[in-house]
Protein backbone atom coordinates (compact mmCIF):
# COMPACT_ATOMS: atom_id res chain seq x y z
CA UNK A 1 0.00 0.00 0.00
CA UNK A 2 1.50 3.34 -0.93
CA UNK A 3 3.00 5.75 1.77
CA UNK A 4 0.95 8.58 1.92
CA UNK A 5 3.74 10.42 3.60
CA UNK A 6 6.00 9.85 0.64
CA UNK A 7 3.71 10.56 -2.26
CA UNK A 8 3.07 14.13 -3.99
CA UNK A 9 3.45 17.49 -2.26
CA UNK A 10 4.87 16.47 1.91
CA UNK A 11 1.66 16.54 3.96
CA UNK A 12 3.25 16.21 6.79
CA UNK A 13 1.13 13.39 7.73
CA UNK A 14 2.47 10.25 10.25
CA UNK A 15 1.33 6.69 9.93
CA UNK A 16 0.40 3.93 12.34
CA UNK A 17 1.03 0.30 12.47
CA UNK A 18 -1.02 -2.27 14.25
CA UNK A 19 2.28 -2.86 16.67
CA UNK A 20 1.86 0.78 18.36
CA UNK A 21 -0.81 0.56 21.20
CA UNK A 22 -4.14 2.42 21.04
CA UNK A 23 -3.13 5.44 22.38
CA UNK A 24 -0.46 5.87 20.22
CA UNK A 25 -2.25 5.49 16.77
CA UNK A 26 -5.04 7.92 18.42
CA UNK A 27 -2.66 10.65 19.26
CA UNK A 28 -1.31 10.02 15.37
CA UNK A 29 -4.54 9.91 14.39
CA UNK A 30 -5.78 13.44 16.07
CA UNK A 31 -2.44 14.79 14.72
CA UNK A 32 -3.30 13.92 10.98
CA UNK A 33 -7.20 15.35 11.48
CA UNK A 34 -6.24 18.48 12.51
CA UNK A 35 -3.51 19.06 9.84
CA UNK A 36 -6.24 17.64 7.42
CA UNK A 37 -8.80 19.88 8.34
CA UNK A 38 -6.72 22.66 6.94
CA UNK A 39 -6.13 20.97 3.39
CA UNK A 40 -8.07 21.24 -0.09
CA UNK A 41 -10.83 19.06 -0.83
CA UNK A 42 -8.26 16.39 -1.64
CA UNK A 43 -7.45 16.69 2.31
CA UNK A 44 -11.14 16.22 3.02
CA UNK A 45 -10.93 13.09 1.02
CA UNK A 46 -7.91 11.82 3.21
CA UNK A 47 -9.61 13.30 6.19
CA UNK A 48 -12.42 11.26 5.67
CA UNK A 49 -9.88 8.01 5.40
CA UNK A 50 -8.61 9.06 9.24
CA UNK A 51 -11.71 9.40 10.59
CA UNK A 52 -12.90 6.04 9.20
CA UNK A 53 -9.64 4.37 10.67
CA UNK A 54 -10.37 5.48 14.28
CA UNK A 55 -13.75 5.10 13.97
CA UNK A 56 -13.68 1.18 13.18
CA UNK A 57 -10.71 0.39 15.05
CA UNK A 58 -12.01 1.96 18.38
CA UNK A 59 -8.96 4.17 18.55
CA UNK A 60 -11.02 7.45 19.40
CA UNK A 61 -12.17 4.89 23.41
CA UNK A 62 -8.68 5.44 24.05
CA UNK A 63 -8.18 9.22 23.78
CA UNK A 64 -7.02 11.34 26.65
CA UNK A 65 -10.19 13.80 26.34
CA UNK A 66 -11.65 10.35 28.58
CA UNK A 67 -11.94 10.40 32.22
CA UNK A 68 -10.63 7.12 33.51
CA UNK A 69 -13.99 6.34 35.22
CA UNK A 70 -15.79 7.43 31.52
CA UNK A 71 -17.57 4.15 30.05
CA UNK A 72 -19.71 5.50 27.90
CA UNK A 73 -17.24 6.74 25.37
CA UNK A 74 -19.04 7.30 22.04
CA UNK A 75 -18.08 8.83 18.87
CA UNK A 76 -20.33 11.14 18.48
CA UNK A 77 -19.39 13.16 22.36
CA UNK A 78 -15.95 12.68 21.16
CA UNK A 79 -16.12 14.76 18.42
CA UNK A 80 -17.42 17.12 20.26
CA UNK A 81 -15.24 17.06 22.80
CA UNK A 82 -12.45 17.17 19.84
CA UNK A 83 -13.91 20.23 18.50
CA UNK A 84 -12.25 19.58 14.99
CA UNK A 85 -13.03 22.51 12.42
CA UNK A 86 -12.13 22.62 8.92
CA UNK A 87 -10.64 25.34 7.77
CA UNK A 88 -13.68 28.19 7.09
CA UNK A 89 -16.11 26.35 8.67
CA UNK A 90 -17.79 27.94 12.18
CA UNK A 91 -19.12 25.13 14.07
CA UNK A 92 -17.27 21.59 14.94
CA UNK A 93 -17.25 18.61 12.72
CA UNK A 94 -20.28 16.96 13.69
CA UNK A 95 -21.46 13.17 13.54
CA UNK A 96 -22.98 13.89 10.40
CA UNK A 97 -20.40 15.95 8.77
CA UNK A 98 -17.98 12.88 9.52
CA UNK A 99 -19.97 10.43 8.18
CA UNK A 100 -20.69 12.14 5.00
CA UNK A 101 -16.82 12.81 4.89
CA UNK A 102 -16.25 8.99 5.38
CA UNK A 103 -18.52 8.21 2.82
CA UNK A 104 -16.98 10.35 0.52
CA UNK A 105 -13.60 9.28 0.79
CA UNK A 106 -15.14 5.54 0.56
CA UNK A 107 -16.80 6.95 -2.43
CA UNK A 108 -14.13 8.22 -4.58
CA UNK A 109 -11.58 5.61 -4.40
CA UNK A 110 -14.86 3.65 -5.97
CA UNK A 111 -14.60 6.32 -9.11
CA UNK A 112 -11.05 6.10 -9.25
CA UNK A 113 -11.00 2.33 -9.67
CA UNK A 114 -13.90 2.56 -11.78
CA UNK A 115 -12.16 5.01 -14.16
CA UNK A 116 -9.12 2.60 -14.43
CA UNK A 117 -11.03 -0.16 -15.55
CA UNK A 118 -13.19 2.06 -18.25
CA UNK A 119 -9.88 3.02 -19.59
CA UNK A 120 -8.89 -0.93 -19.30
CA UNK A 121 -11.77 -1.80 -21.86
CA UNK A 122 -11.71 1.48 -24.08
CA UNK A 123 -14.12 3.57 -22.33
CA UNK A 124 -14.42 7.22 -21.27
CA UNK A 125 -13.92 7.98 -18.22
CA UNK A 126 -17.07 9.01 -15.28
CA UNK A 127 -16.21 12.76 -13.90
CA UNK A 128 -14.91 12.53 -10.45
CA UNK A 129 -17.20 14.02 -7.49
CA UNK A 130 -15.37 17.23 -6.60
CA UNK A 131 -17.37 18.30 -3.56
CA UNK A 132 -19.56 17.02 -0.77
CA UNK A 133 -22.38 18.39 -1.86
CA UNK A 134 -22.73 16.26 -5.09
CA UNK A 135 -23.29 13.07 -3.48
CA UNK A 136 -25.56 13.77 -0.94
CA UNK A 137 -28.40 12.40 -3.00
CA UNK A 138 -27.02 9.34 -2.88
CA UNK A 139 -25.91 8.85 0.41
CA UNK A 140 -29.00 6.64 1.08
CA UNK A 141 -27.96 4.16 -1.81
CA UNK A 142 -24.55 3.50 0.16
CA UNK A 143 -24.48 0.15 1.55
CA UNK A 144 -23.14 -1.29 4.48
CA UNK A 145 -20.99 -4.50 5.92
CA UNK A 146 -23.76 -7.22 7.17
CA UNK A 147 -21.09 -9.51 9.00
CA UNK A 148 -19.15 -6.51 11.09
CA UNK A 149 -18.53 -6.90 14.91
CA UNK A 150 -18.06 -3.95 17.33
CA UNK A 151 -13.75 -3.07 17.54
CA UNK A 152 -12.79 -4.91 20.30
CA UNK A 153 -11.36 -2.17 22.29
CA UNK A 154 -14.97 -1.07 22.73
CA UNK A 155 -16.31 -4.38 23.67
CA UNK A 156 -15.41 -3.45 27.24
CA UNK A 157 -18.25 -1.09 27.37
CA UNK A 158 -16.51 1.42 26.50
CA UNK A 159 -18.28 2.65 23.15
CA UNK A 160 -21.65 2.60 22.08
CA UNK A 161 -23.57 0.92 19.12
CA UNK A 162 -22.20 1.97 15.84
CA UNK A 163 -23.56 1.14 12.61
CA UNK A 164 -21.31 -0.81 10.41
CA UNK A 165 -18.72 0.43 8.11
CA UNK A 166 -19.67 1.04 4.72
CA UNK A 167 -18.48 -1.73 1.99
CA UNK A 168 -15.49 -1.26 0.12
CA UNK A 169 -16.99 -1.48 -3.16
CA UNK A 170 -20.53 0.98 -4.03
CA UNK A 171 -21.42 -0.85 -7.32
CA UNK A 172 -24.91 0.59 -7.02
CA UNK A 173 -23.69 4.38 -6.30
CA UNK A 174 -21.64 4.09 -9.39
CA UNK A 175 -24.13 2.86 -11.81
CA UNK A 176 -26.31 5.60 -10.43
CA UNK A 177 -23.61 7.93 -10.68
CA UNK A 178 -23.30 7.18 -14.63
CA UNK A 179 -27.33 6.75 -15.20
CA UNK A 180 -27.72 10.57 -13.92
CA UNK A 181 -24.35 11.59 -16.44
CA UNK A 182 -25.29 10.19 -19.53
CA UNK A 183 -29.10 11.83 -18.92
CA UNK A 184 -27.17 14.75 -19.20
CA UNK A 185 -27.49 16.67 -22.91
CA UNK A 186 -24.04 15.89 -24.60
CA UNK A 187 -23.53 19.79 -25.29
CA UNK A 188 -23.17 19.92 -21.19
CA UNK A 189 -21.53 17.58 -19.81
CA UNK A 190 -17.82 19.24 -20.36
CA UNK A 191 -17.12 22.54 -18.95
CA UNK A 192 -13.92 24.31 -20.53
CA UNK A 193 -12.69 20.79 -21.80
CA UNK A 194 -13.21 18.85 -18.83
CA UNK A 195 -15.93 16.54 -17.97
CA UNK A 196 -18.35 18.05 -15.60
CA UNK A 197 -19.81 16.00 -12.66
CA UNK A 198 -23.86 16.25 -12.28
CA UNK A 199 -24.71 18.91 -9.77
CA UNK A 200 -26.92 17.82 -7.05
CA UNK A 201 -29.95 19.06 -7.98
CA UNK A 202 -29.30 17.22 -11.56
CA UNK A 203 -29.04 14.24 -9.68
CA UNK A 204 -32.40 14.89 -7.31
CA UNK A 205 -34.14 15.62 -10.39
CA UNK A 206 -33.05 12.29 -12.19
CA UNK A 207 -34.14 10.46 -8.58
CA UNK A 208 -37.23 11.46 -8.17
CA UNK A 209 -39.01 10.89 -12.23
CA UNK A 210 -37.09 7.33 -11.73
CA UNK A 211 -38.91 7.10 -8.72
CA UNK A 212 -42.23 7.75 -10.28
CA UNK A 213 -41.47 5.27 -12.28
CA UNK A 214 -40.20 2.56 -9.90
CA UNK A 215 -43.53 3.38 -8.17
CA UNK A 216 -45.85 2.39 -11.58
CA UNK A 217 -43.79 -0.42 -12.15
CA UNK A 218 -44.44 -1.79 -8.95
CA UNK A 219 -48.26 -1.24 -9.05
CA UNK A 220 -48.27 -2.69 -12.22
CA UNK A 221 -46.12 -6.20 -11.17
CA UNK A 222 -47.69 -6.15 -7.84
CA UNK A 223 -44.51 -6.89 -6.27
CA UNK A 224 -41.94 -5.39 -3.22
CA UNK A 225 -38.52 -5.10 -4.37
CA UNK A 226 -35.95 -5.81 -2.04
CA UNK A 227 -32.65 -4.41 -2.09
CA UNK A 228 -30.08 -6.61 -2.35
CA UNK A 229 -27.86 -7.74 0.80
CA UNK A 230 -24.18 -7.25 0.64
CA UNK A 231 -23.47 -10.53 1.54
CA UNK A 232 -19.91 -11.09 2.81
CA UNK A 233 -18.58 -7.76 1.51
CA UNK A 234 -14.86 -6.43 3.30
CA UNK A 235 -15.57 -3.02 5.19
CA UNK A 236 -13.51 -0.32 3.35
CA UNK A 237 -10.20 -0.26 4.25
CA UNK A 238 -9.10 3.42 5.25
CA UNK A 239 -5.85 3.00 3.66
CA UNK A 240 -7.15 2.45 0.46
CA UNK A 241 -9.19 5.20 0.36
CA UNK A 242 -6.04 7.43 1.44
CA UNK A 243 -4.34 5.98 -1.38
CA UNK A 244 -7.30 6.74 -3.91
CA UNK A 245 -7.64 10.11 -2.39
CA UNK A 246 -3.69 10.93 -2.62
CA UNK A 247 -2.42 14.13 -4.37
CA UNK A 248 -1.45 12.98 -7.98
CA UNK A 249 2.03 12.85 -9.01
CA UNK A 250 3.72 16.13 -10.38
CA UNK A 251 3.50 15.75 -13.87
CA UNK A 252 -0.20 13.95 -13.81
CA UNK A 253 -2.75 16.86 -15.19
CA UNK A 254 -6.41 16.61 -16.56
CA UNK A 255 -6.31 15.24 -19.94
CA UNK A 256 -8.92 17.26 -21.44
CA UNK A 257 -12.23 15.66 -22.98
CA UNK A 258 -11.55 13.63 -26.21
CA UNK A 259 -12.48 15.20 -29.23
CA UNK A 260 -15.27 13.59 -31.28
CA UNK A 261 -16.07 13.51 -34.76
CA UNK A 262 -19.26 15.56 -36.27
CA UNK A 263 -20.69 12.30 -36.82
CA UNK A 264 -19.97 10.80 -33.39
CA UNK A 265 -21.40 14.12 -31.80
CA UNK A 266 -24.68 13.54 -33.81
CA UNK A 267 -24.86 10.10 -33.21
CA UNK A 268 -24.74 10.91 -29.66
CA UNK A 269 -27.17 13.93 -29.65
CA UNK A 270 -29.70 10.96 -31.16
CA UNK A 271 -28.85 8.59 -28.67
CA UNK A 272 -29.38 11.28 -25.97
CA UNK A 273 -32.75 12.66 -27.85
CA UNK A 274 -33.85 8.64 -27.78
CA UNK A 275 -33.76 8.41 -23.92
CA UNK A 276 -34.65 11.63 -23.43
CA UNK A 277 -37.94 11.24 -25.01
CA UNK A 278 -38.37 7.60 -23.41
CA UNK A 279 -38.57 9.26 -20.23
CA UNK A 280 -40.41 12.02 -21.07
CA UNK A 281 -43.08 10.01 -22.69
CA UNK A 282 -43.25 7.07 -20.00
CA UNK A 283 -43.29 9.80 -17.13
CA UNK A 284 -46.40 11.44 -19.16
CA UNK A 285 -48.36 8.31 -19.28
CA UNK A 286 -47.49 7.51 -15.80
CA UNK A 287 -49.23 11.09 -14.39
CA UNK A 288 -52.28 10.61 -16.85
CA UNK A 289 -52.66 7.06 -15.25
CA UNK A 290 -52.31 8.17 -11.75
CA UNK A 291 -54.85 11.11 -12.41
CA UNK A 292 -57.16 8.86 -13.47
CA UNK A 293 -56.60 6.46 -11.14
CA UNK A 294 -56.71 9.00 -8.09
CA UNK A 295 -60.37 10.59 -10.16
CA UNK A 296 -61.98 7.13 -9.92
CA UNK A 297 -61.14 6.70 -6.55
CA UNK A 298 -61.92 10.03 -5.30
CA UNK A 299 -65.63 9.09 -6.81
CA UNK A 300 -65.94 5.79 -5.82
CA UNK A 301 -64.70 6.69 -1.87
CA UNK A 302 -67.29 9.77 -2.16
CA UNK A 303 -70.42 7.63 -3.56
CA UNK A 304 -69.85 5.05 -0.94
CA UNK A 305 -69.61 7.47 1.77
CA UNK A 306 -72.61 9.19 0.82
CA UNK A 307 -75.00 6.13 -0.67
CA UNK A 308 -76.25 7.73 -3.67
CA UNK A 309 -74.78 9.66 -6.88
CA UNK A 310 -77.66 12.60 -5.73
CA UNK A 311 -74.75 13.87 -3.93
CA UNK A 312 -72.46 14.33 -6.97
CA UNK A 313 -75.63 16.41 -8.21
CA UNK A 314 -75.53 18.79 -5.30
CA UNK A 315 -71.67 19.11 -5.89
CA UNK A 316 -72.03 20.69 -9.03
CA UNK A 317 -75.00 23.14 -7.57
CA UNK A 318 -71.84 24.73 -5.35
CA UNK A 319 -71.09 27.89 -6.72
CA UNK A 320 -67.21 28.14 -6.15
CA UNK A 321 -65.18 30.11 -8.53
CA UNK A 322 -62.31 28.24 -10.42
CA UNK A 323 -63.42 25.35 -8.11
CA UNK A 324 -66.97 24.62 -9.34
CA UNK A 325 -67.69 21.17 -11.14
CA UNK A 326 -70.87 21.84 -12.79
CA UNK A 327 -69.46 21.08 -16.08
CA UNK A 328 -67.48 17.76 -15.04
CA UNK A 329 -69.27 15.62 -17.69
CA UNK A 330 -68.18 17.61 -20.48
CA UNK A 331 -64.74 17.52 -18.77
CA UNK A 332 -64.65 13.99 -19.08
CA UNK A 333 -66.10 13.93 -22.15
CA UNK A 334 -63.18 15.99 -23.49
CA UNK A 335 -60.50 13.72 -22.05
CA UNK A 336 -61.99 10.61 -23.12
CA UNK A 337 -61.86 12.65 -26.75
CA UNK A 338 -57.75 13.44 -26.33
CA UNK A 339 -57.05 10.11 -24.87
CA UNK A 340 -59.07 8.22 -28.10
CA UNK A 341 -57.08 10.94 -29.99
CA UNK A 342 -53.64 9.87 -28.50
CA UNK A 343 -54.85 6.12 -28.80
CA UNK A 344 -55.29 6.79 -32.63
CA UNK A 345 -51.89 8.32 -33.07
CA UNK A 346 -49.84 5.32 -31.30
CA UNK A 347 -51.78 2.40 -32.72
CA UNK A 348 -52.05 4.09 -36.45
CA UNK A 349 -50.24 4.92 -39.43
CA UNK A 350 -49.43 8.23 -39.24
CA UNK A 351 -49.93 10.80 -41.85
CA UNK A 352 -48.48 14.19 -41.93
CA UNK A 353 -50.55 17.14 -42.34
CA UNK A 354 -50.84 18.27 -45.92
CA UNK A 355 -49.18 21.63 -46.06
CA UNK A 356 -50.75 25.12 -46.12
CA UNK A 357 -51.00 25.81 -49.75
CA UNK A 358 -49.86 29.22 -50.41
CA UNK A 359 -52.45 32.19 -52.00
CA UNK A 360 -51.14 32.89 -55.72
CA UNK A 361 -50.93 36.16 -56.24
CA UNK A 362 -50.57 38.16 -59.70
CA UNK A 363 -48.53 41.22 -59.44
CA UNK A 364 -49.97 42.66 -63.02
CA UNK A 365 -53.47 42.22 -61.66
CA UNK A 366 -53.35 43.14 -58.45
CA UNK A 367 -55.13 45.94 -56.68
CA UNK A 368 -53.96 47.69 -53.33
CA UNK A 369 -56.64 49.78 -51.99
CA UNK A 370 -54.90 53.31 -49.89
Amino acid sequence: MTDLTKVGPPLGLQTTSDEMSPEQRCSIGIVNIELLCDLDWRGRLLLGAELSRLKYNGDFTRDDVWRPDETARSWDEWLKRRDFRLEGGESAISEPTAKALIMWSVLYANFVAENESRAERGLLPLPLPTSLAQLRPYAVMMQRVNDWQLPELTRDGRGAEMQPPFSEHQPQVIAAWQEVYESIPPEKRSRKGVLRPPTETESKDYFRKKEGLKQLKAREEKEIQEAALNVGAKPADPAKQSAAAAPPRPKAKPKPAPKKSQAELEAERRAYQIQDDVRSYRLKMNNLQQSAESLEAFIKNTLAREGSESYLRELRRQEMGIYSVDNDVKKLRDAVVVCQSIYKLITEQYQPPAPIAKHEVDPATVVIDS
